[in-house]
């Protein structure tokens, strides 16, 4: 008969012993009852009231659509949106609608502003709420250090310039502004300078106009003595501001 080597026997003995273990384990484990999927964590429902409006998708309240026939003045007449009025703000009457039959035409030119200048659209039948995820879009090409911001009067009449500035020197981009990431100044919609030297909490809840606005004067140089805005040649590289869309995202509210 052939022994075991004693270190051979001490190793079975060890093998048993955690086979012992294992079976116990696997019988206690097999006793415990499945947890029930009810009782497992779940993403909470969204909260109802302002938060879920808040996540609510905006919706298309307003597009800009300019007349193609001329070379004219931004002024209501070469605006075609329905229901929809024109401000202009700080020098936003040298503004010039460029026409043509390219793929960014017709658009707003701002090489010509001796000043500070943009402009508002107003709808005659609503109010706009842009709180949330409602945003601005608009289309556009710079040159220079000019920007586009956005621009909006309250319900109140207070006229507020966004700090979001956006503008490309390569090409036409298309950019989306949300207006709950924008800090906000008071604006001298006259000298179009910004007022004060704290940022405004804005209720933009019920908001009366929008807009976009650029704090630097064209270059252009008014060359053609005597000629009004849109007979004056388009001013050499180095500051302006050209859009070719404009759209405002959010919700709609009653004006009274």
């Amino acid at each position: 008969m052939i022994q075991d080597h004693p270190a051979t026997g001490e190793s079975r003995r060890r093998c048993s012993r955690l086979f012992v273990a294992l079976s116990i384990t696997t019988a206690v484990l097999s006793s415990v009852p499945e947890r029930p999927m009810a009782m497992q964590a779940a993403a909470p429902p969204p909260a109802a009231g302002r938060g879920a409006a808040a996540r609510r998708d905006p919706v298309l309240l307003l597009t800009l659509a300019l007349r193609n026939d001329a070379r004219v003045p931004l002024r209501p007449a070469a605006v075609a949106t329905p229901d929809a009025d024109l401000q202009p703000y700080g020098d936003g009457r040298n503004i010039v609608v460029a026409t043509g039959a390219g793929p960014q035409l017709p658009r707003l030119f701002f090489g010509l502003c001796t000043g500070p200048c943009g402009f508002t659209v107003r709808d005659r039948a609503r109010a706009f709420d842009l709180t949330g995820r409602a945003f601005l879009r608009f289309t556009t090409i710079v040159s220079g250090l000019h920007r586009v911001r956005p621009l909006v009067k309250l319900a109140d009449g207070t006229l507020l310039l966004g700090d979001e500035a956006e503008g490309s020197t390569a090409d036409y981009h298309r950019y989306d502004v949300s207006f709950s990431d924008c800090r906000w100044l008071r604006l001298d919609g006259v000298r179009g300078v910004t007022l004060g030297a704290t940022w405004v909490a804005a209720d933009l809840t019920k908001v009366d106009e929008v807009g976009i606005f650029d704090v630097i004067p064209g270059s252009g140089e008014w060359t053609a003595a005597g000629q009004p805005v849109e007979r004056q040649p388009a001013p050499p590289a180095g500051g302006w501001v050209a859009v070719s869309t404009f759209e405002v995202w959010g919700r709609a509210v009653p004006r009274e």
